[in-house]
């Protein structure tokens, strides 16, 4: 009941994961570098031996001494050792690289206000740490550095790893390992840490910005920041000003501070102000219209009106079309949807009933799959599908296509695809009672430093194919299905595990119940269906 959640919002804080609170960084490239030894004398093989052989992993556990290490690899390898300390030399030649990723973790550092622990780990001998302590202290932005000549382990053995998440006194969960040998990845995650591979300081910050921020409150400070910026682009370059997006992120939001629009009295058109990329005069469309007037709720005259006139505008095969002109007898199953949800919920479905019967068919049998003439990913067409069922207060199209809607999006589950498309598919699944970690867990890692995600795109001109995209749109239907995401999971772990307690989140779980009895009590016997449906 209404009691339990509120109980169950009150407690997410004590019920989340813990935070992250240490970054641990790998020093060899990314930070400090040694050069390659060469030698006259010494062939190449035998040099990567030497560098591989438990004789140089004791010297670099602080066991052997710079003479003790040149004797023993002298000996194994019948070489001068006056050849063997020249190499030995060469590796202590240490250099610094990258100092704009120094400014950088000074920043992060700084700028964190839970106070996040940075320390250093790398594998290095007694000596070879000696000769480069001072410049690391200079940097003043380690914490701590775990040396394995310190610790008397190296990485990538896991006593290593232990050792450093006993000595920070910290969870495996709260500890970020940095590495940039990719064979140390699988050791450093085995031990329940979270784990970067470095491959370039741009995916580094975006993926410590992601792991140590808050994704959902970034997301909305990105919104705030760009407020009434959020223009829409397409994939070649072109900025566009568009009623149609900043409705559907008004929508997202419930915040009018963010977005602009080209106020209409009656119908709407898609284009602020000149159309762009299509044809000079542009006409209403059923579309932005529906979306409008969903939206923001107008007199309910107008509201009437409209749909009195949109009623009027069906092809051939009674299916609504998509443009106020009759010259472009167009048909999109999405644009359908939108206009249904608007008739839906004023209690006026039933006067699109050939155009629901197509939809119907359209989603059994998946002619969205390569996307629709206006909307590029199918993802599109069960969103706004399952938009239209939170709508509608219909016993008859919810057992139409609830229960279909709902195979249809558990089908679509971990498949490719940008952040828009993520997002919609993880709020279509929630609607539907689905889980989707896997996707959930791909959203999380494509948000930008900024605190958005990328466009995605999410309308398209019918008849070039050039793609609209808007990071607006994209960023506030991420955040709206991570924070569904957090309030479910919340749920879930809030709730004690008795045997015989319903598991899903309130609302997502009992409204997945309920249309689900609501399906079976619909499909049989088929002779109670209303005629209208037959």
């Amino acid at each position: 009941n209404c009691v339990q959640l509120a109980h169950l919002l009150l407690l997410k804080n004590s019920t989340m994961e813990p935070p992250l609170k240490v970054v641990v960084l790998d020093l060899w490239d990314i930070l400090l570098s040694q050069p390659v030894p060469v030698s006259t004398t010494i062939s190449r093989h035998v040099l990567k031996d030497i560098f591989t052989t438990d004789i140089w992993h004791s010297y670099e556990c602080g066991q052997l001494s710079d003479d003790d290490i040149c004797k023993e690899i002298a000996v194994r390898y019948s070489l001068d050792v006056a050849d063997v300390v020249g190499i030995l030399e060469q590796t202590q030649k240490i250099t610094t690289q990258n100092e704009s990723l120094i400014q950088s973790l000074q920043a992060l550092k700084g700028k964190d206000e839970n106070g996040v622990i940075l320390c250093a780990m790398l594998n290095i001998s007694t000596a070879g740490y000696a000769a480069i302590r001072h410049r690391i202290a200079e940097w003043a932005i380690f914490d701590r550095v775990f040396t394995s000549s310190q610790t008397g382990m190296r990485k990538p053995d896991l006593g290593f790893y232990q050792h450093v998440l006993s000595e920070t006194r910290q969870s495996p969960g709260e500890v970020i390992f940095v590495e940039s040998n990719p064979e140390h990845v699988l050791p450093a995650r085995s031990v329940g840490s979270h784990v970067i591979l470095h491959t370039d300081e741009s995916s580094l910050f975006q993926s410590l910005h992601n792991l140590l921020g808050n994704p959902v409150e970034r997301g909305n400070e990105f919104l705030r920041v760009n407020a009434k910026q959020l223009d829409s682009v397409t994939n070649t370059g072109v900025t566009i000003r568009d009623n149609f997006t900043q409705l559907l992120i008004l929508e997202a939001t419930n915040n009018r501070e963010l977005i602009y629009l080209e106020e209409h009295s009656r119908t709407w058109n898609y284009f602020i102000g000149k159309s762009l990329l299509t044809s000079t005069t542009y006409p209403d469309d059923f579309d932005t219209t529906c979306t409008a007037l969903t939206v923001l709720e107008p007199d309910i005259k107008i509201v009437s009106s409209v749909m009195d006139e949109l009623v009027g505008y069906v092809s051939n095969d009674g299916i609504v079309l998509t443009y106020f002109d009759r010259s472009r007898p167009r048909v999109d199953p999405v644009v359908c949807v939108n206009v249904m949800r608007l008739f839906y919920k004023h209690g006026r479905g039933h006067e699109l009933q050939k155009t629901l019967h197509w939809v119907r068919d359209v989603l059994k049998s998946r002619a969205y799959i390569e996307g629709t003439r206006y909307y590029p990913t199918p993802e599109a067409f069960l969103y706004f599908l399952s938009r239209l069922l939170e709508n509608a207060n219909d016993i008859y199209i919810h057992g139409e296509l609830f229960h279909i809607l709902r195979e249809r999006v558990k089908e679509r589950v971990g498949l490719p695809g940008d952040a828009l498309c993520l997002a919609m598919r993880i709020l279509t699944c929630q609607y539907v009672g689905v889980p989707d970690e896997a996707d959930l867990a791909k959203l999380r890692s494509m948000q930008h430093a900024d605190g958005g995600w990328e466009p995605g795109w999410v309308y398209r001109y019918g008849k070039t194919d050039v793609r609209i995209g808007n990071r607006g749109l994209a960023t506030a239907l991420a955040v709206n299905a991570l924070s569904q995401a957090e309030v479910y999971k919340t749920s879930q772990d809030a709730r004690p595990a008795q045997e015989g307690v319903f598991s899903t989140s309130i609302p997502t779980g009992f409204k997945t119940f309920y249309w689900t009895v609501v399906n079976w009590i619909y499909s049989y016997p088929q002779s109670v269906k209303t005629s209208s449906y037959k």
